[in-house]
């Protein structure tokens, strides 16, 4: 019976996945376990499972972080397809047919054998296709870029004759780009940070701009995993006004630091951040601001004037002076007084002269590298590279909050010789919080959150109650953080705890102490032997060195080692007993007669009292209360 799935839109319309041959397939981005390999981030390893009976072709979801879906709908068991089903694998809707084979469309790739060992993360072994998705979106955008810039060919190629799998993220045959690459537009947007880092897209004026992941819909795509499929819209008028609107994406619209939540004036000096892809729009039609410098004065004027004022004081001061000789005389004292006053202003006069005459100033000039170095000193994980022709620095690396970045700017602003900057260094702060906001929506996973305590490394810890919980998280992280490499695993799970801290009290023969945990803190309530308190104690320090545990309450009693035993009276029934000279002789438990040394499913009555039974096995003790 002829079978197929044909993508019918999306990154892989027209794939084509053939159930004429076999008896089971399995759909995934994991060429290893998959017999239908799907290249997409959203697709999990094992996606589906295709099965053929004599009813016909079953599907199997394998998923439950991206699961399958069956005419929009979840399914938990196998379905039966029938004609014209939708599967939606991922990103890409596939139509369910029995007709004969199309004669268009792409067969998926065969799967290559590889070596084992793939990406091996903080979480568990997993295979790491980001890093080659981004690498081949990267070369073909670089490809699209060469083909935008060769002038146009005399005639048109033929069209070809059937169409040709998607290897770059654009159409072959003619160039429709989802967004302008003229050089000569008005306006450029310059992404500065994401997976499109360095990008540089022409803008026209009197157009709207759809930005997005979603090549069919956008104008303008971004090959970023935290962009919605239509995440904003960008209006241009014709005299060069432009407003930023969000279309309800997921992780929202960023202008300057802060969300907005209606359309929005934005100019060539606002940032621009959607999810983890940033940049601005350059207008180069903007005329160049100066800086203004006034005129330094010129020393020539004030100069001739002490002259002419120096031509016309001697005679002034010879006139007075033969006035004075001649009317009248100086007394003696006045000149000794002024001889003494010349003396004193000489030697004084010398000094000075020596002083700075011995010692000259120094003039330190510090090189272009050492001055930037120490600006950037305080920031540890930022590298730069500086490049004298040009005056270029470029920027790259981490740090921890918007405060720091905006101080960084400041630093590097106050440098002379820097022309311009080209920025690259990510904002911790923005990542870890874009992050909790996505994990806060999962129920299982509200007691998790990521943080980061020094710039360039983050840290998810809390608490899950569950293991499976906890794979769940491991695998959304692989496929959604994007410095993984950067983060370390710290979450708590209870599930797991529990059976640690159960195994301790067992061990150390505290049975008869029960405890409960919540969120890390420890409650303990019961009895415990006095004999046993300092024992009891060591295990209290034991306990809050147990990592992921915040607090240990003991409301635990110590007691008689009597009535520190593990209670088993329910399990139980004494129907009489007997007593010889005072003392419990035999008993009768379960129907049965037992006295003492006698064994009990394995423990060994050690005690036969009024009202309780004492029993003891491989060092733990037990009691039968008969009274009640």
């Amino acid at each position: 019976m002829p079978a197929h799935l044909i993508a019918e839109e999306g990154p892989h319309k027209g794939l084509l996945l053939d159930l004429q041959e076999g008896k089971e397939w399995i759909v995934g981005r994991d060429p290893d376990a998959s017999d239908f390999v799907i290249e997409d981030s959203t697709v999990s390893r094992k996606a589906a499972r295709l099965t053929r009976t004599s009813e016909g072709i079953f599907v199997k979801n394998l998923s439950r972080v991206n699961p399958v879906l069956v005419n929009g709908e979840e399914q938990e068991e196998s379905v039966l397809l029938k004609e014209g089903d939708r599967v939606q694998i991922g990103n890409t809707p596939f139509l369910y047919s029995e007709k004969a084979f199309p004669e268009t469309g792409t067969r998926p790739k065969k799967p290559k054998k590889k070596k084992k060992g793939g990406y091996d993360d903080i979480f568990g072994e997993m295979k790491d296709d980001a890093p080659r998705e981004k690498a081949e979106a990267a070369e073909a955008f670089e490809r699209t870029e060469e083909r935008a810039e060769l002038p146009p060919p005399p005639s048109p190629p033929e069209a070809p004759s059937e169409r040709a799998a998607y290897d770059t993220i654009f159409e072959s045959g003619e160039e429709n780009l989802p967004f302008n690459l003229i050089s000569e537009t008005p306006l450029v947007l310059k992404v500065i940070s994401g997976p499109n880092a360095g990008a540089e897209i022409g803008l026209e004026k009197g157009r709207d701009f759809t930005l997005g992941k979603d090549s069919n819909v956008c104008d303008i795509v971004f090959q970023d995993l935290s962009v919605s499929r239509t995440h904003a819209r960008l209006s241009i008028s014709p005299d060069g006004t432009m407003e930023i609107e969000d279309l309800g994406s997921k992780n929202g619209t960023v202008v300057n630091g802060l969300p907005i939540t209606e359309k929005r004036i934005v100019t060539p000096q606002d940032m621009i951040a959607l999810g983890t892809t940033v940049f601005l729009i350059i207008d180069r039609e903007a005329p160049q601001e100066t800086i203004y410098s006034a005129v330094v004065p010129s020393f020539e004027a004030p100069q001739t004037v002490p002259v002419e004022k120096q031509e016309e004081t001697p005679p002034i001061a010879e006139k007075k002076k033969e006035t004075h000789w001649k009317e009248e005389r100086i007394p003696g004292k006045h000149l000794i007084a002024a001889g003494a006053f010349l003396l004193v202003f000489l030697i004084i006069f010398l000094s000075f002269f020596s002083l700075f005459k011995s010692k000259g100033l120094e003039v330190v000039k510090k090189e272009p590298v050492s001055e930037i170095q120490e600006a950037l000193d305080k920031f540890k994980d930022v590298q730069f590279s500086y490049n004298p022709g040009s005056g270029k620095l470029f920027l790259a690396g981490h740090v921890l909050t918007s405060v720091d970045y905006q101080e960084m700017r400041y630093r590097i602003s106050q440098i002379p010789f820097i022309a311009s900057t080209e920025d690259n260094v990510v904002i911790d702060e923005y990542v870890w919080k874009m992050m909790n906001d996505v994990l806060s929506d999962n129920a299982g996973w509200r007691g998790v959150s990521i943080s980061s305590h020094s710039p360039g490394k983050f840290v998810v810890n809390g608490y899950i109650l569950t293991n499976d919980e906890a794979a769940q998280l491991s695998e959304y992280l692989t496929v959604n953080f994007p410095y993984l490499d950067r983060l370390e695993n710290k979450v708590v799970v209870e599930e797991t705890l529990n059976a640690q801290i159960q195994s301790m009290l067992t061990t150390r023969n505290f049975g008869a102490v029960a405890f409960q945990l919540s969120n890390g803190d420890i409650v303990l309530t019961g009895r415990y032997s006095d004999k046993t308190a300092d024992a009891f104690n060591e295990m209290l320090k034991e306990l809050k060195a147990i990592p992921g545990v915040s607090s240990v309450k003991n409301f635990a009693i110590a007691s008689h080692p009597d009535l520190a035993s593990i209670d088993l009276s329910q399990q139980y029934q004494v129907t009489g007993s007997s007593m010889y000279e005072g003392r419990g002789y035999s008993v009768v438990l379960n129907g049965k007669i037992y006295t003492l040394g006698d064994l009990v499913d394995g423990m060994k009555i050690t005690s036969i009292l009024s009202n309780t039974i004492l029993l003891e096995k491989d060092g733990l003790k037990y009691k039968i209360d008969y009274t009640r």
